[in-house]
């Protein structure tokens, strides 16, 4: 039911003034901070993919495993291969939220392609005004951790997903055109196939249920949500 390549969309809206040059500048070597500020927002990811994966019942309840994260306790699979890709994905986008080279992560469910049921969004935006860094990490892990025990309440209206259907899972990440190149080119993500994919135009029926509220970190601020698409 997993995913397999990991689709790459280049954003539109940047590439064009994208040069080799600025791409350098954008890869800096990242503060203490930084790293710590990445490392949360990372794992937070990960917990969240866990977490829609487990509830929405992509794969059976036996390969996933209770673990404590943020004094709570999350479901964490322990099947190799839907780690695999997950932790390959994650390692993308560690690099290119180190570069701010990342705009937003889909973690999109279909039974085709071209159908799908619904995309779970974490927008990244790094336009925001920074506050002081314990301050906004200290706010950040408890919203996260708030925002994971109403996780149940803010999905119980999704529609049910197709139980005789195969629902499988893609992962989307929007980025410019040169860090989809130096995605390509990085040894240690050699042996992961990433698929440059073009953006589909926007459904005309969506609904948008809020998972997580606009959380500022001293680099970035995150906001999950999901949008269910119109089926019968």
């Amino acid at each position: 039911m997993g995913g397999g390549d990991v689709n790459v969309i280049v954003s539109k809206h940047t590439q064009h003034t994208e040069t080799s040059t600025n791409a350098n500048k954008g890869a800096k070597m990242a503060t203490a901070t930084e790293k710590q500020e990445i490392d949360v927002i990372v794992e937070m990811m990960e917990i969240y993919i866990n977490s829609i994966l487990y509830k929405r019942k992509l794969y059976p309840e036996a390969i996933f495993r209770i673990r404590k994260a943020y004094n709570i306790p999350v479901y964490i699979s322990i099947y190799s291969a839907l780690n695999d890709y997950i932790a390959q994905t994650l390692k993308a986008v560690r690099e290119m939220l180190r570069n701010r080279k990342v705009r937003r992560l889909e973690v999109i469910l279909f039974e085709e392609e071209d159908n799908p049921l619904e995309s779970y969004v974490f927008n990244l935006d790094y336009q925001r005004l920074a506050r002081e860094s314990d301050e906004n990490m200290s706010a950040f892990e408890e919203e996260l951790r708030q925002s994971l025990l109403a996780l149940d309440a803010r999905m119980k209206n999704l529609k049910r997903l197709p139980e005789s259907a195969d629902v499988k899972f893609k992962i989307l990440l929007h980025t410019t055109e040169s860090a989809y190149v130096r995605i390509g080119n990085d040894p240690r993500l050699q042996s992961f196939p990433f698929v440059k994919e073009v953006a589909v135009q926007e459904a005309d029926e969506k609904s948008r249920i809020e998972l997580l509220p606009v959380l500022q970190t001293s680099c970035v601020g995150v906001n999950v949500f999901v949008e269910e698409y119109g089926r019968m």
